[in-house]
């Protein structure tokens, strides 16, 4: 289980050496899980991805972001890792799925920018999707509290 606050070391990391990619898992606040992708995406390290997703869908934590903002290229193999992910995470329960991408960076091709903006909720920036999150959770322990004293 990924829960704790202020842990900022990576959790658990997927590595391909001989290609320099990397996603590590973190648990920067609770119940939000963060996977951030390092490096090439393509069909020969979709599995380092497709891992760390399904590791990270099947915690604890009712929030994820992904960040790609330190991605170096991205094809149509990680676009669809991505939507895999979000079809197997949990969000019907208050959880919440966000995408941290550099909007203007060419490392993603602009077609897959488009995608990735009407599938999920995109950020500029870590602490803004990590924020989102933090009144997700906030909103989910109020909601809870007031059925529950409604009896």
């Amino acid at each position: 289980m990924m829960t704790g606050e202020g842990l900022s070391q990576p959790m658990s990391p997927y590595t391909s050496e001989e290609l320099a990619n990397t996603a590590s898992l973190t648990a920067p606040q609770p119940n939000t899980t963060v996977c951030t992708v390092t490096g090439l995406i393509d069909a020969d390290t979709k599995a380092i991805l497709r891992d760390a997703l399904a590791k990270a869908c099947g915690d604890d934590n009712a929030h994820l972001v992904i960040n790609l903002s330190p991605v170096t290229s991205m094809d149509s193999t990680g676009l669809y890792a991505l939507l895999e992910a979000r079809h197997k995470h949990d969000i019907g329960g208050g959880g919440h799925l966000a995408i941290v991408i550099d909007t203007n960076s060419e490392a993603i091709p602009e077609l897959y920018i488009i995608g990735l903006q009407a599938a999920f909720e995109v950020h500029d920036d870590r602490a803004a999707a990590l924020h989102v999150c933090a009144i997700a959770s906030t909103a989910g322990v109020r909601h809870t509290m007031t059925r529950a004293g409604k009896g």
